[in-house]
């Protein structure tokens, strides 16, 4: 068993084997506006996600933002994060930039495999950070699109080019999320998290199609097991193609693509 100390504190990624490199929080901290849907689907429940040194880097990554937000603000944590966006770099990076050759491996780093936003500095150190780097591919999903400040902050980290913001949205909350979808035009992208169509409320589809266009929603169909609920198939949602086609199956190996490199469909651009 791994044991976490008080003192314990470390920035560290995650090679995840659909995204590739990841930042990862702890849900409980971090995850101020999860849903009921949310809470009960994430596939942060599974097994891989719930062990002693999964938990232990969740957990440290979380303190050592906030100490790092507490000793010296967005800037102090925004160093810290060009460090580990580095670290996400292919490995032939720096051939590549004296070459002029394209990397065998694209440079992504999604924020958060776990977790999510939950302090306006917290978004700006990400802002500071992305800016400093945008030959780096970011994207994020978020719930944290309730307070004004905090959408604000993340509204202008979604604008840069070289960074693709989800509203995460569900049986739940997508009232909501189409009104901060509605308050930033162009901005956001749409993610639904879509239980079985006997679950869903009535009143869910009607809305989106009303204020949502074609290439502006993505549909993750509830997922585990190598198992998903039937799609719901209707405009303008688009499948994820990862969850229900054979096309972008699970990369262990760090030499290949990972699914969502290879799909692009969540990247920038």
């Amino acid at each position: 068993m791994v044991a976490a100390h008080t003192h314990d504190y470390g920035l560290e990624l995650t090679q995840n084997s659909k995204v590739g490199p990841a930042f990862t929080l702890s849900r409980r901290e971090s995850c101020i506006h999860a849903t009921g849907v949310c809470i009960r689907l994430c596939y942060g429940n599974g097994v891989r996600y719930r062990s002693d040194a999964q938990r232990h880097k969740r957990e440290r990554n979380f303190r050592t933002i906030e100490f790092l937000l507490d000793k010296g603000g967005p800037e102090l944590l925004a160093q810290n994060l060009l460090a580990l966006i580095d670290q996400a770099r292919p490995v032939d990076w720096l051939a590549a930039q004296i070459t002029g050759e394209p990397t065998n491996l694209p440079f992504t780093l999604r924020i958060h495999d776990l977790g999510d936003f939950h302090r306006v500095s917290y978004a700006r150190a990400w802002l500071l950070a992305a800016r400093e780097r945008p030959k780096c591919a970011l994207w994020f999903y978020t719930r944290s699109f309730l307070e004004a400040g905090l959408l604000e902050a993340l509204s202008e980290l979604a604008s840069l080019p070289n960074c693709q913001g989800f509203l995460s949205i569900d049986n739940d909350n997508f009232e909501r999320g189409l009104h901060a979808f509605a308050a930033y035009p162009g901005v956001w992208k749409l993610a639904l998290l879509q239980q079985a169509e006997d679950e869903l409320s009535d009143e869910l589809l009607p809305a989106i199609q009303e204020q949502v266009q074609p290439g502006q929603i993505i549909s993750f169909p509830y997922h585990r097991g190598g198992h998903h609920v039937a799609p719901l198939k209707a405009d303008p949602l688009t499948l994820c193609p990862q969850i229900t086609t054979s096309a972008f199956p699970l990369q262990s190996s760090r030499s290949l693509p990972r699914p969502c490199q290879s799909c692009s469909l969540c990247l920038p651009g």
